[in-house]
């Protein structure tokens, strides 16, 4: 490929597809979406706003926002009455992403991209005065081509966290589409600028409890930012970046084409934003499938901490690798299969305060084993495949597998589980009212004519709960 720059690693031809990615980015229109396509964008916009507003509750959240103390500004942050200037608000919003580790996710490759692409757009939106068609015309685009710059990665590097890498690509171009008014060029630019600042993060942050990590998101969502504001003054990225800088080094094998998948002529004949998945454990999606195993057999069995002699857990390969056998606070325990096992068992079912107490959790974590099963690894990546073995004190074994945990295109999530979801998060910041209006400010966003009922749901009146869980 020809690209303005010499690179010898230039595999594709990075323009040709970045361009047709940003012509069809442009050319989303959402009166011209399938009806199951218009549903899933506003399903993940409330799942993405619940999960940041309950997250910006969070003891390490709230302290970040008294240490920040954004100024004011037009935009929500969440968590405060007050609206903040972008810059401060995209970086606080973003940093809630990871808390309860609730954020959605993409089944075909690992990565987030509805609450990345919320954080920013929403920002933006009320910024700039958006109408919402065109938050959310920007919302299902910028799904579609981080989905697609997902594919043609081929997945994240073992060694790199799936925040904050190919998404952040896919968000850049999403938030130029507001900034440019519908450039394509101007997004084409911004796929190859944010191409080119490569960000990747060290995965083991979350097994270490290291709460720095929350930080991952939030330098994603700001770059992605400050990249449309770097193409709307006028500022150039290197054309071939994606391809010949990202792809060469950043991705885990790259394939070009790929990018088009599911692309017709410069717009979309597919929607990848129909293979989300939404999380409905405050953990990590690798440990899923051993979660959804321990609620199954709760439910079946009835049993109690009381009853157990010992329970043997079996993950697939990525599952081990992720696994924090002594997790020591909150952010690694929700990547512990004993942390997340124990608290299902204690609690009668796995929400954030459980995994709060780890010291009351800790004979229970003694009695927990946690190994690798070779036969689970099989069925990834669209698995994440777990077995839960419980000896009960009465001699009973009893055993579930779960192959593809309930939320997944595989075992879609039910309307109720999601709103159940939804407002249980929601009401922790607003109370039970205040989440059935911002309920109600979502699925009215097609209809509505500016952002200022949403925006006004969000600003919390009077203090957030001070639990945050």
């Amino acid at each position: 490929m020809d690209s303005d720059g010499s690179n010898s690693r230039a595999v594709e031809d990075g323009p040709s597809t970045v361009f047709q990615l940003a012509r069809a980015m442009v050319s989303t229109n959402w009166e011209a979406l399938p009806p199951e396509v218009q549903n899933m964008a506003l399903n993940l916009v409330l799942d993405s706003l619940a999960v940041m507003a309950a997250g910006s509750a969070h003891p390490d959240m709230r302290y970040l926002r008294e240490s920040i103390a954004p100024s004011p500004g037009p935009c929500t942050v969440f968590g405060d009455s007050v609206g903040a200037n972008i810059q401060d608000a995209v970086l606080l919003n973003g940093s809630t992403i990871t808390v309860l580790q609730r954020q959605d996710g993409y089944s075909r490759m690992k990565g987030h991209p509805a609450i990345q692409l919320a954080a920013v757009l929403l920002a933006l939106g009320e910024e700039r005065k958006a109408h919402p068609k065109e938050l959310l015309n920007a919302f299902v685009g910028g799904y579609e081509a981080s989905a697609r710059i997902g594919l043609g990665m081929g997945g994240v590097p073992f060694h790199l966290h799936d925040i904050g890498n190919w998404v952040t690509i896919g968000v850049s171009a999403a938030a130029t589409v507001l900034t440019c008014s519908g450039d394509a060029t101007a997004v084409a630019s911004a796929i190859d600028g944010a191409s080119s600042l490569g960000l990747h993060f060290d995965r083991w942050t979350t097994t270490a409890g290291a709460t720095l990590h929350h930080l991952y998101p939030a330098v994603a969502c700001t770059t992605a930012l400050n990249v449309a504001r770097g193409v709307k003054s006028g500022l150039s990225a290197r054309v071939g970046s994606l391809s010949s800088f990202y792809g060469s080094f950043l991705a885990d094998g790259f394939n070009g084409p790929a990018m088009l998948e599911g692309t017709v002529s410069g717009a979309w004949a597919k929607y990848e934003i129909l293979n989300g998945y939404y999380k409905l454990y405050p953990s990590c999606a690798h440990l899923h499938g051993v979660n959804d195993a321990i609620a199954a057999l709760l439910e079946d069995e009835r049993f109690r901490e009381d009853d157990v002699r010992r329970v043997d857990v079996r993950l697939f390969d990525e599952g081990m690798a992720i696994d924090c056998s002594a997790p020591k606070n909150d952010l690694a325990a929700r990547f512990s299969a004993k942390a997340t096992v124990a608290a299902a068992i204690r609690f009668g079912t796995l929400d954030d305060p459980g995994l709060l107490e780890l010291e009351a959790l800790k004979p229970l974590m003694d009695l927990i084993s946690v190994s690798h099963g070779p036969e689970l690894d099989v069925h990834k990546p669209s698995g994440r495949p777990g077995t839960v073995k419980v000896e009960l004190k009465s001699g009973r074994v009893i055993s579930r597998t779960v192959i593809h945990p309930r939320g997944t295109p595989r075992v879609p999530v039910t309307d109720s589980q999601r709103l159940a979801k939804a407002m249980s998060l929601l009401g922790r910041v607003y109370g039970a009212s205040g989440a059935e209006r911002i309920l109600e400010e979502v699925y009215s966003l097609p209809q509505a004519s500016s952002l200022e009922g949403l925006t006004a749901s969000l600003r919390v009146h009077g203090p957030v709960c001070s639990g945050g869980m």
